[in-house]
């Protein structure tokens, strides 16, 4: 009796196996057990996609088209689905995953070597990597809970294989999603960032960015005291692994769906999720982030940037804008145009006279009240 992992023969974990591997499972092209069985006319069984690669290098190679294991020459490509050999290779594979998971479930809530602990978590990534079901499974197991104590851990193998285990569990599963961000689980994923190894963050980062994806935890994720600013950070950084810098960068792209992430990226330096609000959001939206830009401290160089990239909006608001939005926008452009660069940019997206003596009030920092 052997174990498979990735459908390879692995004689370690021959315990687990509720029933050996019969050799008719075994495509004998692949060596793995067979997801989607077919038979050709010589009676021989094998994985689809492998026969119909054999039969495309025929072709290519001008070779006879023959049965791979009979060597007898084959009229045609046509094949038949095995349907009884897959439902039972299905009904196999159940009855095994169903043992292995009970062995990490028993072992996840005992004290049991590092080793022992890492075959447990193996286990799990191995079986949410088949289907969503599985990872359904796993969550009903209580598996969950399980795997994020051991983040807590001391050992670092331990740590790094809990936070991949939990990403293949979060997978395109947003009940598991909400599950792993209970309690304190999130703020702890995020110390890694600041603290973990190397492999650590990076596993640590892929989980934050599978989490952000699912809307109703953006609040959540970036609620957590200094998440985003090592986010921001680790996404501009040049000596950070590449996979985690990507990773943070698409998870604040996800973040940018709360709003009050996209304040906090501001004033952390990433302005353009803020920029970008202001020139396609809502009436409302463009309101809320024009008055936030008047409150942000930004340099000159960014001053400048802004007055390029939105100078034109603040501008429309201020001709078309309630009073509300105007007194909003009159504040933004008073903090752009205290730096002189920027105040002609503003000046030329104004055009018209009366446009430049409103921006020449802007320097008067009793300007609002004027409006008023």
């Amino acid at each position: 009796m052997a174990d498979v992992q990735d459908g390879h023969y692995d004689s370690s974990t021959d315990s687990l196996r509720v029933e050996p591997i019969y050799e008719s499972f075994l495509c004998p092209l692949t060596k793995q057990i067979m997801r989607d069985p077919v038979t050709l006319e010589s009676g021989a069984t094998f994985e689809r996609e492998a026969i119909l690669k054999w039969f495309q290098e025929s072709d290519s190679s001008g070779r006879s088209l023959v049965c791979p294991i009979t060597r007898k020459e084959l009229s045609s490509t046509e094949f038949n689905p095995s349907i009884a050999l897959r439902n039972t290779i299905d009904e196999w594979m159940h009855r095994n995953e169903a043992a292995k998971l009970d062995v990490a479930r028993k072992s996840l809530t005992s004290e049991n070597s590092e080793h022992d602990t890492l075959q447990a978590l193996e286990y799990v990534v191995e079986i949410c990597q088949r289907s969503r079901s599985s990872r359904h499974v796993v969550r009903k197991l209580g598996l969950i809970s399980l795997i994020s104590e051991l983040l807590k851990n001391s050992s670092t193998k331990v740590r790094q294989k809990s936070l991949e285990s939990l990403c293949f569990v979060a997978k395109d599963d947003n009940d598991n999603k909400d599950e792993i961000a209970a309690g304190d689980n999130i703020r702890t994923i995020v110390k890694f960032l600041s603290h973990g190894h190397v492999q650590e963050k990076e596993q640590a980062a892929s989980l934050l960015y599978e989490l952000s994806q699912y809307k109703p935890l953006s609040e959540k994720i970036g609620s957590v005291p200094g998440a985003i600013l090592i986010l921001v950070g680790l996404s501009s950084s040049k000596i950070e692994n590449l996979l985690t810098v990507d990773r943070a960068d698409k998870t604040l792209v996800n973040l940018e769906s709360c709003e009050k992430n996209v304040r906090q990226m501001a004033e952390n330096g990433r302005l353009q999720p803020l920029l970008r609000l202001l020139l396609e959001g809502s009436a409302d939206t463009q309101l809320s982030m024009a008055a936030y830009v008047g409150e942000l401290v930004l340099t000159n160089e960014v001053k400048v940037f802004v007055a390029q990239t939105a100078g034109s909006a603040l501008v429309n608001i201020m001709k078309s804008g309630n009073r509300e939005a105007r007194e909003a926008a009159l504040k933004a452009l008073n903090q752009i145009s205290s730096y002189d660069v920027s105040a002609k940019i503003l000046i030329e997206a104004g055009r018209h006279w009366y446009l430049k003596k409103l921006f020449t009030i802007c320097f008067i920092s009793s300007a609002i009240q004027d409006l008023q």
